[in-house]
């Protein structure tokens, strides 16, 4: 066999220059699908329209979409039908119940108050802080009804029912971080097969030009008549 035939052709290093290209578009393709914007997806998330504001002492039905992670937001600063509401910044004692009306079964409303996690909407007028979380496994309406523990009734307060958003920020930054991941690992693996195969043709070339160079020195060079 010819050296010509026995060597790999120098085009074969054109391929290690496409499987990292190769990988570069199959991240990004990784990240637009998984995640197609960070500021978008995050503002769509804590919507405040998707939150029912229910004034207490009250009730209010209430239909979950879909399952998950839901709260109860203490709105001390707010306004609901033109009126408005200021209590103090520290949520009163209260009494909340979730009764599906399907089922009638009760869901857990757990205490959740963390001081930090809250919510500021200045055109609005509105102001929140979470003070219990839920979760929903049967969407579905539900009667969502909230007293205070001492059977006041007044003062009147503003409370605000829908999606955690505490849980929806760790579940976008978990979704960012799995991302960035997949997109990591896809980059190194397309350099690492890149490499190996860079590595192939090197050593293949090579052993080429040495059985070429063998070849050359055991060849016949004649007996210097001719023959």
């Amino acid at each position: 066999m010819s050296e010509k035939k026995a060597k790999p052709s120098g085009w074969f290093y054109g391929l290690v220059l496409v499987i990292p290209v190769f990988g570069c578009l199959i991240a990004m393709a990784l990240v637009y699908q998984w995640f197609p914007g960070l500021p978008g997806t995050f503002e769509s998330r804590i919507n405040l329209d998707n939150l029912t504001q229910v004034v207490v002492p009250g009730s209010e039905e209430i239909t979950f979409e879909k399952s998950g992670a839901y709260a109860v937001y203490y709105e001390y600063r707010s306004v609901v039908d033109g009126v408005v509401y200021a209590s103090s910044e520290t949520p009163p004692a209260l009494v909340c119940t979730l009764t599906s009306r399907t089922s009638g079964d009760v869901v857990g409303v757990v205490p959740d108050y963390v001081p930090t996690n809250t919510y500021s909407i200045k055109d609005r007028g509105r102001v929140g802080v979470l003070i219990r979380s839920m979760t929903i496994d049967e969407p579905g309406t539900y009667t969502f009804s909230c007293r205070h523990a001492d059977g006041s009734s007044l003062p009147e307060i503003v409370l605000a029912v829908g999606p955690n958003f505490v849980w929806e920020f760790f579940g976008i930054a978990a979704r960012t971080v799995l991302t960035a991941a997949a997109g990591l690992a896809v980059l190194l693996g397309s350099g690492a097969v890149a490499a190996f195969v860079a590595l192939a043709i090197a050593l293949k070339r090579r052993q080429s030009q040495k059985a070429a160079a063998g070849f050359s020195s055991t060849s016949p060079i004649g007996d210097g008549y001719g023959r």
